[in-house]
């Protein structure tokens, strides 16, 4: 049996946690903390489901990344990072130092860079890569051996293949950069091509493959005005695939060894998790809850994942 290489999209995880889990959760100090809380709930389904033996946590970085450099409306539309949610990241990375896993957070890059790289990087070893996350971007990334699993209330969670992509999208997973370069992506603000939708970009894809095989061969293109849409925004359709696409060539030097998980420091987690007050999860942990202030009671169904 291969063994399983977990890649987590850790503020996929933490921004689904804070919508999920009720404001009022605070520290003693009356600090937010009903992201760490969820986030924490759910590493801890995700292992016990998964039980990987090797797991890497990619964060997203503060800074710019190289697409804004080339093209600065990218991501422009979205919001500043909540206050609340801001202050929740460090302890959202002290739980996972705390529970020993290996987290990464590069400057210039986003998460799925990190996750791209990491995967791209161990690719040639017998592991089966589970990236999980419901950003649809990782797409892109599936194979034989890399798969997507996006986790679900009550369930085993959601597994996407290349046939499931194959299957939703009508091309494979590497053609998603391509259909994005066409279609183009609202919620990262890239342009694609002007005038053309989703069907049009599906077939598009279906005849030639990919956008350098449209622009090969434009002339064979009919009607006459998707021609011309093609051939007025090919600066704009080559600049959105590039946008699209996952840099899985980040400058990062890892071992498999670094990503090693057996078990977790219990004394750490324990001693995170009380000073936080989460009963409910060091009860689930097995651990003993010591006296103090009740915690408020959340639905585990409020998480809306596993």
């Amino acid at each position: 049996m291969k063994k399983k290489l977990l890649l987590i999209d850790t503020f996929n995880f933490l921004h689904r946690a804070y919508h999920a889990i009720p404001k009022t959760f605070r520290d003693k100090e009356g600090n937010p903390t009903n992201a760490i809380y969820g986030f924490t709930s759910m590493l801890i389904n995700l292992f016990d489901q998964i039980q990987p033996n090797y797991v890497v946590a990619a964060m997203d970085n503060e800074e710019p990344t190289f697409r804004v450099e080339n093209f600065t409306a990218y991501k422009a539309h979205r919001k500043p990072l909540e206050p609340n949610f801001e202050a929740q990241i460090a302890g959202a990375v002290e739980i996972l130092d705390a529970f020993g896993i290996k987290n990464i957070n590069l400057v210039g890059y986003e998460a799925d860079d990190v996750i791209g790289t990491v995967a791209k990087q161990f690719a040639g070893l017998e592991l089966n890569v589970i990236m999980v996350s419901n950003d649809h971007d990782l797409w892109q990334l599936i194979n034989e051996n890399v798969f997507v699993m996006t986790p679900s209330n009550g369930g085993s969670g959601d597994w996407i293949g290349a046939d499931e992509v194959k299957k939703r999208m009508g091309f494979l997973p590497a053609q998603i950069i391509d259909y994005k370069a066409l279609r183009g992506d609202a919620s990262d603000n890239i342009p694609g091509v002007h005038g053309i939708g989703e069907k049009t970009a599906k077939k598009l894809i279906e005849e030639f493959g990919s956008i350098e095989k449209i622009y090969a061969n434009i002339a064979k293109i009919e009607p006459a005005s998707l021609r011309e849409k093609l051939a007025n925004n090919a600066e704009m359709a080559t600049m959105s695939k590039n946008l699209a696409t996952i840099d899985c060539d980040a400058p990062i030097s890892l071992k498999l060894d670094e990503c090693r998980y057996n078990d977790f420091n219990r004394s750490a987690v324990r001693d995170v998790l009380a000073r936080y007050n989460f009963k409910s999860l060091i009860k689930r942990l097995g651990f003993d809850i010591s006296s103090g202030k009740k915690e408020k009671e959340v639905d585990e169904d409020q998480l809306k994942l596993l």
